[in-house]
């Protein structure tokens, strides 16, 4: 496993990370406070941080051709907004996800300035955190949706990582590969070509100078499996890059979760994932993704066996699928490790999200 921290030469200043967010120019509002320096193409100084942005300088910044800026985490976009640095790490990346496909389908120059951008900001933040969770109703729940797919993916496989302990220049690495890991099933593609969209996709970016060695073997081996029956080429350990078995797992878990017919329950996914322990990912993989991936975060309201309904009140760490519940009749504290012939039937939706 890696453990190179972030290079000298970074000039990103990452530990700031958690007080700003990364805004799309089109999305900044009248009252913004700016997070960092913005400079002319040419390096020169065009409006300091901690300037307010009024309606004048929001255009003035579209106009210089920033894709996106930082701003102070301010009372409106924290409070009042709800956000925080996952939920502003979605809408980051559904933006950046959205030019790459509009690019390629349109056959125009990949945005790599802005891919390049976003990766920086996000492999900032992440390094910079300790909440390495993701809760079910924090994962998008969309059928077929190949950007939200892809948004799944990047952010479980770069909170694996850095369970992993994987360092800022590798955080960089499966971000970007994540995100483009089905870049391929971007343009046109039947039945036969869905099973070279590894290959499709490595293609296409490998004549990219920017895009790193390593986000290229998450691309093109993202299904493989260690035990040699994954595609396009059958590779088997230890030649699968675990960055590559972090991202397969986690497309893996996005497309069961969301890619049946009927609705499945969290710990469904994660029971599917412990069958694949060292044949298709190596243990240590799957352990780091369900250190991740919380099931049934404090406040869940669920069904039990029987019809009984009841509220998520702590966590066993020992089993995440077996929380202790409050059951809403009685206030009754019900540890389901204690009580096997009970379990989670269903989350009420209508409650949940």
């Amino acid at each position: 496993m890696a453990s190179s921290d972030k290079e000298p030469g970074m000039t990103r200043e990452w530990s700031e990370g958690n007080d700003m967010l990364m805004v799309p120019v089109t999305e900044l509002s009248e009252g913004d406070c700016l997070g960092r320096d913005i400079y002319s193409p040419d390096g020169r100084l065009m409006l300091k941080r901690g300037a307010e942005l009024s309606p004048k300088l929001i255009d003035g910044i579209k106009r210089l051709g920033q894709q996106y800026v930082y701003i102070e985490m301010s009372s409106r976009h924290g409070a009042e907004g709800g956000t925080d640095w996952k939920s502003n790490m979605r809408s980051v990346t559904k933006y950046v996800l959205r030019q790459l496909h509009e690019a390629l389908l349109s056959n125009a120059p990949l945005p790599i300035k802005a891919l390049m951008g976003w990766a920086d900001h996000i492999s900032d933040t992440v390094y910079g955190e300790t909440d390495l969770t993701l809760d079910w109703n924090q994962i998008i729940k969309e059928k077929a949706d190949l950007i939200e797919h892809s948004l799944n993916v990047c952010m479980l496989s770069v909170l694996t990582a850095k369970a992993l302990g994987y360092k800022y220049k590798e955080l960089r690495e499966i971000a970007i590969g994540s995100l483009l890991h089905d870049i391929g099933l971007v343009i046109p593609h039947n039945e036969t070509l869905l099973l070279h969209h590894p290959v499709v996709g490595h293609d296409i970016l490998r004549k990219i100078p920017e895009i790193p060695q390593a986000s290229l073997q998450i691309v093109l081996q993202h299904h493989e499996q260690i035990d040699g029956h994954g595609f396009p080429h059958g590779i088997e350990a230890p030649h699968v890059h675990q960055l590559a078995q972090i991202c397969g797992i986690a497309s893996e878990f996005d497309y069961f979760m969301n890619g049946s017919l009927t609705e499945r329950l969290p710990c469904e996914g994660i029971e599917f994932l412990m069958s694949k322990i060292d044949t298709a990912y190596s243990y240590v993989v799957v352990r780091a993704f369900l250190k991740v991936f919380q099931p049934y975060p404090i406040g869940t309201k669920v069904r039990l066996t029987g019809g009984i309904n009841g509220v998520v009140w702590e966590q066993n760490k020992s089993n995440p699928c077996r929380p202790v519940v409050v059951l809403e009749t009685s206030g009754t504290r019900f540890d389901l490790l204690e009580r096997p012939t009970f379990r989670i039937e269903a989350i009420r939706t209508a409650d949940y999200r």
